[in-house]
C-alpha cells in the first residue's frame, strides 16, 4: 500500500476543538468509520451520523503530509467529528484501508466507446449529470473532437437551461450554506463570478450571440430569486457590474440586426425590472453599437485628442471604452486599437499595445511625452521587459518613480529588482529607497546597507524615521528586525509592545535580545503569558509555558536574583500541584 500520511493526535487535536475530536474519537471506537479507500494520495471515508446518507469525507496529503481534509457535512470552521474520527482510522488501522485505482488508472484502461458507454450509464443513474457535462462541453469547446470550423451561431443557438439551472442551484446552496452555518464567506458571489467568467470564454472562440443568451439566463436566474438570497445580507452589486459587463460585451462583439437590438433591449428593461437594477453598459452598448459618428472618427484615427466621453458611466469599470480595446484585440485590429486607446485617453493601454507591437520608438516617445502615472509607467516597462527591451523597461520604470499613482512600492521595487538584475546600483538604491519609505521590509533595508556601504551613515537616519512612521501591523516583524539589528532595543521592545501568544516567536527573540539590557520588561511581560497559560489548564500548552518560564528564569539571573526565581518557581509548584505533567516538565534540571 502507498504511504499514508503521518498522525498524532496532537496534530488533530490542534486541528478540531476539543468536543469534536471527543466525538471524533467516539465514532472511531464505534466503528461508524465505513469504506475507507486510497486512490493515488486521497482517501475516501463514509461515516455513519445522525443524517440518514453517511457523511462523505476525503482527506489529501502529499509524501506523508496533510493538504487538504473536507466533509460533506455543514460544519466548515475546523475539523469536524467525521475528518477526525477518518483520521483515527489512517492513524491506528491503517491496514482496513482499501488501496483502488485513481480516476486517470481507470479511464485509462477504457477506449473512447466504453468512455461513451460509461457516462451515458452514469447519467440514466443520474440524470442532473447530463445538464453538468451539457455546460462543460459548452463552455470547453476545445474538447470537441472535430477538424471542422465552428458553425455559425445563429444556426447552432444554445441551450441555455443547463446554465440557468447551474446558477440556481448556485443561489440555493448558498442558501443552504447560510442557514447551515453562520461563516463569513460569500459563497455565491464567488461562484456566480465564476460561471460569468467561464461564460465569457464563449466570446473568444466567436460564439458571442450563445453567450449572449446564456447570460441572459444566468441573469434571469438571479433575478428571479435574488430577494431571498438578500436574506441572508449577499449583496448584488458585484454580481450584477460582471453580467453588465459581459452582457456588453458579447453584445458589442456580434453583429445584431437592428430587429435583434430591439428585441435584447427589451429583455434587458425587463430583467432590469424583475431584478430592481440597472444594466447602463448593456443598454448603452446596444445604443451605440460600431456606428456612433464620434466612435467611427476615433477609430479611424481622424481624432487625435481624447474627445469621447461617456460621463453617465463613470461609476462603471471597465466603461464601454475598455470593453471595445478589448473587443479590437482580440480581433487583432491593433491600429483601431491604438487610435481608440489615443482618443479615449486610454494612455495605459495605448503604451502598453505598442510595446506588445513591438514598436518601442513610439512607445518610448510617447512615454516621454504622454505618460501621466505610475500604473502607465509599470505596465508599460513590464511589456517591454517581457520583450526582451531590458534597459528600455529600465528607463520607463525611472520615469515613471516621479510621476503620481496609487501603485508606488511596486513599481519601484519592480525598478530597484531590474537595476540590480543589470548592475545599475545608482537607479536600484534611488529605487529601493522609496520602496523601503512606501512599504519597508527588512530585505530592502539590508540591501540598501550593503549598497551605500561608507555612506550609509547618510542615508541610515532618515530609513529609520520612515520605518518608525509606519503604524500598520504588518511591519511589527520589519521594526522587530532592523531595530535589533541596530542595537535599538527600547524600539524593539515598543514594536512588540500589546502582540499577543500568537507572535511568541517574534516575542521570544525581542526578549533574547533585551535580556542582558531590559531584564525587568522580560520579567514583567513572560510571566502573565506563562501564568495565563496555566490558568486555562490546557495541558498541551505546557510547553510554552515553559518556554516564557526561561525567559523569565534567564532575566532573573541576568539581574542576580537566583533567590527570586526559586520564590517564583516554589510557588508555581504549589499553585498548579495537581498538573502532574507542568510539575514534571517545571522539575526539569535546567530550570531547578
Amino acid at each position: 500500500m502507498s504511504k499514508t500520511p503521518d498522525l498524532t493526535d496532537r496534530l488533530i487535536r490542534q486541528k478540531s476543538a476539543p468536543e469534536l475530536f471527543s466525538k471524533g474519537q467516539s465514532d472511531y471506537e464505534a466503528g461508524n468509520v465505513t469504506a475507507v479507500t486510497l486512490r493515488g494520495n486521497l482517501i475516501n471515508a463514509e461515516v455513519i451520523g445522525n443524517a440518514v446518507q453517511p457523511y462523505r469525507v476525503q482527506v489529501g496529503f502529499d509524501q506523508g503530509s496533510l493538504t487538504s481534509a473536507t466533509c460533506s457535512c455543514a460544519y466548515d470552521a475546523e475539523w469536524c467529528e467525521h475528518i477526525v474520527a477518518t483520521l483515527f482510522v489512517v492513524m491506528r488501522q491503517p491496514e482496513i484501508i482499501q488501496e483502488r485505482p485513481t480516476l486517470e488508472q481507470l479511464i485509462g484502461q477504457l477506449n473512447l466507446l466504453e468512455l461513451q458507454e460509461l457516462v451515458q450509464n452514469l447519467v440514466n443513474q443520474n440524470p442532473g449529470l447530463l445538464d453538468e457535462i451539457d455546460c462543460y462541453i459548452t463552455l470547453n469547446p476545445e474538447l470537441k473532437i472535430s477538424n471542422q470550423p465552428a458553425k455559425n451561431h445563429r444556426s447552432s443557438p444554445i441551450n441555455s437551461v443547463p446554465f440557468r439551472q447551474q446558477a440556481r442551484d448556485i443561489l440555493y446552496e448558498g442558501m443552504r450554506y447560510f442557514e447551515n452555518l453562520d461563516g463569513e464567506e460569500d459563497p455565491v458571489t464567488e461562484e456566480l463570478l465564476d460561471l460569468i467568467d467561464n461564460v465569457q470564454g464563449l466570446i473568444e472562440i466567436g460564439e458571442t450571440y450563445n453567450a449572449l443568451i446564456v447570460l441572459e439566463a444566468i441573469a434571469s436566474a438571479c433575478a428571479a430569486d435574488w430577494d431571498r438570497v438578500e436574506q441572508y445580507g449577499i449583496d448584488s452589486d458585484e454580481i450584477v457590474i460582471a453580467l453588465d459587463e459581459a452582457i456588453a460585451e458579447a453584445i458589442l462583439s456580434d453583429s445584431l440586426s437592428s430587429s435583434e437590438v430591439e428585441q435584447w433591449r427589451s429583455r434587458l428593461e425587463i430583467l432590469q425590472e424583475e431584478w430592481s437594477t440597472e444594466f447602463p453598459l448593456s443598454l448603452e452598448s446596444l445604443t451605440q453599437g460600431w456606428d456612433d459618428p464620434d466612435l467611427v472618427a476615433a477609430l479611424n484615427g481622424t481624432i487625435t485628442e481624447p474627445e469621447i466621453k461617456e460621463e453617465s458611466l463613470t461609476n462603471y469599470s471597465p466603461d464601454l471604452g475598455l470593453i471595445r480595446l478589448r473587443i479590437l484585440d482580440l480581433q487583432e485590429r491593433y491600429q483601431e486599437y491604438l487610435n481608440l486607446a489615443k482618443a479615449k485617453g486610454k494612455m495605459k493601454q495605448y503604451l502598453t499595445m505598442l510595446g506588445s507591437l513591438g514598436r518601442t520608438a513610439e512607445a518610448m516617445e510617447a512615454a516621454e511625452n504622454q505618460m501621466k502615472t505610475m500604473e502607465e509607467a509599470l505596465s508599460l516597462g513590464q511589456t517591454l521587459h517581457s520583450n526582451g527591451e531590458v534597459r528600455k523597461a529600465l528607463e520607463v520604470g525611472r520615469m515613471g518613480l516621479k510621476l503620481l499613482g496609487n501603485c508606488q512600492y511596486e513599481l519601484a521595487s519592480w525598478t530597484a529588482d531590474l537595476a540590480q538584475e543589470l548592475g545599475n546600483a545608482e537607479v536600484e538604491m534611488e529605487a529601493r529607497q522609496l520602496a523601503f519609505c512606501y512599504n519597508p521590509t527588512s530585505a530592502d533595508y539590508f540591501r540598501l546597507k550593503e549598497l551605500n556601504g561608507e555612506n550609509w551613515s547618510n542615508i541610515q537616519p532618515d530609513l529609520l524615521k520612515s520605518l518608525r512612521q509606519h503604524t500598520s501591523w504588518g511591519t511589527t516583524e520589519v521594526k522587530a528586525d532592523i531595530f535589533l539589528s541596530e542595537g535599538l532595543i527600547d524600539e524593539a521592545i515598543a514594536s512588540v509592545k500589546g502582540l499577543g501568544s500568537y507572535h511568541i516567536d517574534l516575542v521570544h527573540r525581542v526578549m533574547d535580545a533585551a535580556i542582558p539590557e531590559r531584564p525587568d520588561w522580560v520579567i514583567e511581560t513572560a510571566r502573565p503569558f506563562a501564568e495565563a497559560i496555566l490558568d486555562r489548564k490546557k495541558s498541551e500548552s505546557y510547553n510554552q509555558a515553559i518556554a516564557w518560564l526561561k525567559k523569565v528564569r534567564a532575566a532573573y539571573i541576568q539581574k542576580d536574583q537566583w533567590d527570586r526565581w526559586k520564590t517564583y518557581r516554589q510557588e508555581l509548584l504549589q499553585t498548579h500541584a495537581r498538573k502532574h505533567k507542568f510539575r514534571g516538565m517545571l522539575e526539569d534540571r535546567r530550570l531547578d
